[in-house]
């Protein structure tokens, strides 16, 4: 793909440029969850697909951006709503900033000192997570949330990080 271009903000659109389809279900996620005993209970019914990533071929300089567009399916396991595996970045000092395309949820963005903050994720609103903080979208509604992302290619993904702190405050960790 040409690195120039410009295409609608719209994950149909993005698959017909080339995009990864990346698909994360109940089961791939199920450790993000406290209510292990709801999550075998939707499991029973199938494995209920989660989020889709729709990602435009990496680039191959470090320099380049990263650009996805993410769907984010509305549902619930006990009392949480469902919301992507989150991560760190292994080059922490790499931004990440989240446009929010349809839906309505919030991005949980947090220091690896544990430090905790929540930000709007909804049509127009722009959700800023510095270099330093991981982060995880949730889907508070009852429609796709529907956002694009967009970071420095030099990201490598953290998730051992994510996985340690789960996005808790530390006393909840």
């Amino acid at each position: 793909m040409d690195k120039c271009f410009s295409i609608p903000l719209k994950p149909a659109d993005y698959k017909s440029y080339g995009a990864l389809v990346t698909r994360r279900t109940l089961s791939q996620l199920k450790a993000l969850y406290v209510d292990q005993a709801a999550v075998e209970r939707l499991l029973e019914d199938g494995d209920p697909t989660v989020y889709e990533v729709y990602e435009l071929p990496y680039p191959n300089d470090e320099t380049d951006l990263l650009a996805n567009i993410t769907v984010l399916h509305p549902g619930q396991v006990g009392d949480e709503f469902f919301m992507t595996k989150g991560h760190f970045h292994g080059e922490p000092d790499t931004a990440e900033a989240v446009i929010g395309i349809a839906g309505r949820g919030e991005m949980l963005i947090q220091h690896r000192g544990g430090e905790l903050r929540s930000l709007l994720v909804a049509e127009g609103y722009i959700s800023y997570s510095p270099g330093g903080w991981g982060h995880r979208v949730i889907n508070s509604g009852d429609e796709e949330l529907v956002f694009f992302a967009v970071s420095g290619a030099n990201i490598r993904h953290d998730y051992e990080t994510a996985a340690r702190l789960n996005f808790k405050a530390p006393e909840q960790a």
